[in-house]
C-alpha cells in the first residue's frame, strides 16, 4: 500500500538480471516492480507483480518431550505443536542429534510425534526436536542430554524413562527400574 517513493529499493550490480530478497515479513503481500537504470536515469517500471510470503514457522517448541533409553536406542515422544493463526501448519518434525562437542547434527524427519534414534558411539548426545512447516523449521525444544555407555548395551533392568516438561517452571525426571520377573 506504499507509494513508490516510500518503497524500499534494491539495486543489482552491472547487468545482473536476478536478485534474492531476504528479510521479508512472513504472511505478507508484496508488490514488486523492476526498473532499468544507467547514467541517464531510470527507465519506466515493469508491470507490478504481487507476491505473498508464506506464514512464519510455529513459534512454540514441542513440549513434554519424553524419552526412554535401552542401550544405544533412544525412543522419543512429545506433545504436538499447535501453530498460532498467523503461523504455518505443522507438516512434521525434525529430531536433531549430535554428539556433545561436535557441531554437525544428524537429522531424522518424521510425520509422527515420536521417533527412535540410535546413538552410534560412546559419549554424551544432545537431542532437540522442532516442528517443520511450509514456512520453515519452528522453535527447537530444550536440549536433552543422553549418555551412550561403553559396550553400547544397557540391560532392561537399567532402562530409564525421562520426562522433560517445558510448560512449567519445574523439570520432572522419572526413573523407572524394570526388574525381570523370575520363574518359580
Amino acid at each position: 500500500m506504499e507509494q513508490e517513493e516510500a518503497a524500499e529499493k534494491v539495486k543489482t550490480a552491472g547487468n545482473e538480471s536476478s536478485l534474492l530478497l531476504t528479510g521479508l515479513e512472513g504472511n505478507t503481500l508484496y508488490h514488486l516492480t523492476v526498473r532499468a537504470y544507467n547514467a541517464a536515469g531510470y527507465g519506466p517500471p515493469s508491470t507490478a507483480v504481487r507476491v505473498a510470503t508464506k506464514k512464519s514457522p510455529p513459534s512454540q517448541a514441542p513440549s513434554n518431550v519424553m524419552w526412554i533409553q535401552d542401550g544405544s536406542h533412544v525412543s522419543l515422544g512429545w506433545e504436538p505443536v499447535r501453530p498460532l493463526a498467523n503461523e504455518s501448519e505443522v507438516m512434521g518434525y525434525k529430531v536433531l542429534l549430535r554428539q556433545e562437542g561436535q557441531s554437525n547434527s544428524q537429522v531424522i524427519e518424521t510425520q509422527k510425534t515420536s521417533a527412535v534414534v540410535i546413538l552410534p558411539d560412546v559419549g554424551v548426545y544432545i537431542i532437540e526436536v522442532c516442528a517443520v512447516s511450509e514456512g520453515g523449521d519452528g522453535t527447537a525444544s530444550p536440549q536433552i542430554r543422553v549418555p551412550s555407555y561403553a559396550g553400547g548395551k544397557v540391560t532392561s533392568a537399567q532402562s530409564t524413562l525421562h520426562i522433560f516438561s517445558t510448560s512449567s517452571s519445574s523439570v520432572t525426571l522419572l526413573l523407572v527400574l524394570m526388574v525381570p520377573s523370575t520363574s518359580w
